[in-house]
Formats: structure tokens, C-alpha cells, sequence
């Protein structure tokens, strides 16, 4: 049983987001998005801001997260699918991995995880972190977001697939003699 964390991202919704800031002008689209994830997933903010904090230019940082939500929120509901809501148990879950394998090496593995899922939104993060002088921060971050998405979204489906199995009928004892 394979299951797919997160839609894989093609190019046409970087550009369409890319179009969305254009028009609307990025301040519009980040307050929108922003209300979004007040709503929808906060962890998803409090992580993006916290990183964002950690840079010289956070306004700038936390346009890059919010680009980056969005970006998985079209890709998702092009296929049907919502994003799913980072838990308090997924953080807890992506806290003890990084302990386990250290900060650094959980960013790598993440970081290879969402090359192979997902390259385009990688392509994405690191184009947008490389003009910074925060790049490994930023990169960090965007790995970590995913990674918090694609844990909770792999266990959201686990939730589904277990509910929707069908249960086996009790056994009935012979009737006593």
C-alpha cells in the first residue's frame, strides 16, 4: 500500500500563484493566505513564522511560505484533495525524528524526499531562497513545512484507509449442548 503524501506540484501552479501575486499584489495575496492558515492550519503558520523571525527580511520570508502553501493548496484541490491540518501529534512526530537524526540530517533527508516527490516545489523553495543570505534557514524551513505536510497527510490517509476497512463478522460460539 502506497500512499501519496502530497500532490505532486506541477509548473503551471507556480506560475498561476505567481499571476495571483501579480494582479492582486503580493500584500493582498499574504494577508488572504495568512487568513487562511489562521483558520485552516495554524501550526502551518506558527512554523512559516517562526522562520520568517529567524531572517533578515522575515516580510519577505513569509511570502515565500505563504507562495509555497498555496502553491500545494491548488495542486490539491486540482485533484480533489485538501491540504491537510498539521496536528499538535505530527509536530510532536517531526520533533522526535529531528532529535533522532539531528538537525542537519533530517533536513537532508527531508530535503531529498522532496526532490523525489516533488521537484518543481523544491525548484520553487530554492529559487526563492537562493537570492538570501538566510539560504539554508529558508531551505530548512520549506523542507520542514513539507515535511510536517506530508507526515500529517500520510496519516490522515492511514485514518482513512483504516476506517474504510470493513470490519470482519464476530464469530458465533456453537450453541452449548
Amino acid at each position: 500500500m502506497k500512499l501519496i503524501a502530497l500532490p505532486p506540484v506541477d509548473e503551471i501552479f507556480w506560475e498561476r500563484v505567481a499571476r495571483e501575486f501579480d494582479d492582486a499584489g503580493p500584500k493582498a495575496c499574504v494577508a488572504a493566505i495568512l487568513d487562511e492558515l489562521l483558520t485552516d492550519n495554524p501550526h502551518y503558520l506558527e512554523m512559516a513564522t517562526r522562520y520568517a523571525r529567524e531572517c533578515r527580511d522575515p516580510d519577505r520570508v513569509l511570502t515565500g511560505f505563504a507562495m509555497f502553501y498555496r502553491i500545494i493548496a491548488l495542486a490539491a484541490r486540482a485533484r480533489g484533495r485538501t491540504v491537510p491540518r498539521i496536528t499538535n501529534d505530527t509536530l510532536d512526530t517531526i520533533t522526535a525524528l529531528v532529535g533522532e537524526f539531528g538537525e542537519e540530517r533530517f533536513t537532508f533527508l527531508a530535503t531529498e524526499m522532496l526532490h523525489s516527490e516533488n521537484p518543481y516545489l523544491l525548484q520553487m523553495a530554492d529559487s526563492f531562497a537562493s537570492p538570501a543570505d538566510n539560504h539554508s534557514v529558508i531551505m530548512q524551513g520549506f523542507v520542514l513545512l513539507y515535511k510536517s505536510l506530508a507526515a500529517q497527510a500520510v496519516t490522515d490517509g492511514l485514518r482513512v484507509k483504516t476506517a474504510a476497512r470493513p470490519t470482519p463478522p464476530k464469530r458465533l460460539s456453537p450453541p452449548k449442548a
